[in-house]
């Protein structure tokens, strides 16, 4: 009864374990919803909260050049600088099938490519590649 106890739990252990092994059993991740306009357009305001750089996190008001984005439904946003409340204007689109890939272009014309990892009601994740190896990540979220 023992030994049965004991192939029943490994077989169960093997089972349960088997997908995070992909490339070996063939399992794949649900796919992630893609992210809309009205992701982006939901909040009035997007305050940027925490920004990490080659390794390093800054959150909240030790941001230096802290900053919020409004993103309208016509594919324009803005860019305030927090600390004098300057803005500056530019447009942004989604791209790739899954809508995952933000271009902002700003009022000079210089795009920028950020990857939306997550949006949601209350926060905005977005990351780029670094220059430095490690990705820039920005997350904002609803609240100043």
């Amino acid at each position: 009864m023992r030994h049965l106890l004991l192939s029943a739990l490994a077989a169960l252990t093997l089972t349960l374990g088997s997908c995070e092994k992909e490339p070996l059993c063939g399992c794949m991740p649900p796919p992630r919803p893609a992210i809309t306009a009205a992701a982006l357009t939901q909040a009035s305001t997007w305050y940027l909260s925490e920004y990490t750089a080659a390794g390093q996190i800054t959150r909240d008001y030790s941001i230096k050049d802290r900053f919020a984005l409004r993103f309208a439904p016509d594919g324009s946003y803005r860019r305030i600088l927090l600390s004098d409340d300057s803005e500056t204007a530019g447009t942004w689109k989604l791209n790739n099938p899954d809508n995952r890939m933000l271009i902002l272009t700003d009022h000079k014309g210089d795009p920028q490519e950020f990857v939306v990892q997550d949006a949601t009601n209350e926060t905005l994740f977005l990351y780029r590649p670094a220059k430095t190896g490690s990705p820039d990540a920005y997350l904002f979220k609803t609240v100043r």
